[in-house]
């Protein structure tokens, strides 16, 4: 089997990867270098950021040397803390399927597993914090540069 059924947002993606910047670098960076080293649009990154600075998860600072910075620890940074942040807790009853309520079938299609396979997903990702996050060799050695 190929392809993947779970999908993020363009928002939590970026949310991800550049927290995980952040976290990597240990050091301030601009939404422009993040963007360039993301291949990312620079102003969808400062929207998410600022969504981030929101929630208390990244400061800003202007001016020259300015940027975002986290606010807390690497290791008590979720990406479940990070995907809150931008989509919101999901609602207990949130429907996995564009037809529920309309359904003309006695049972779901799909039982119990959109369900479970969320459920699962939200706790992977409350597991995994950005201190397990690493750059790539390549990466590493550009940042240092």
């Amino acid at each position: 089997m190929t392809g993947h059924v779970i999908a993020l947002s363009e928002a939590v993606s970026l949310g991800f990867h550049g927290m995980g910047l952040l976290a990597a670098s240990k050091k301030r960076l601009s939404a422009r270098e993040m963007a360039k080293i993301l291949g990312v649009s620079e102003a969808h990154l400062t929207k998410v950021f600022q969504r981030l600075g929101h929630e208390g998860l990244v400061g800003s600072v202007r001016g020259p040397g300015g940027g975002f910075e986290l606010k807390r620890l690497p290791e008590k940074i979720s990406l479940l803390s990070i995907y809150y942040a931008i989509e919101g807790v999901p609602r207990e009853n949130m429907k996995f399927c564009s037809c529920c309520g309309r359904c003309p079938f006695e049972h779901c299609l799909f039982g119990a597993v959109l369900g479970d396979a969320s459920r699962d997903f939200l706790k992977y990702l409350d597991g995994v914090t950005l201190d397990a996050i690493s750059l790539k060799p390549a990466e590493k050695s550009a940042r240092k540069a």
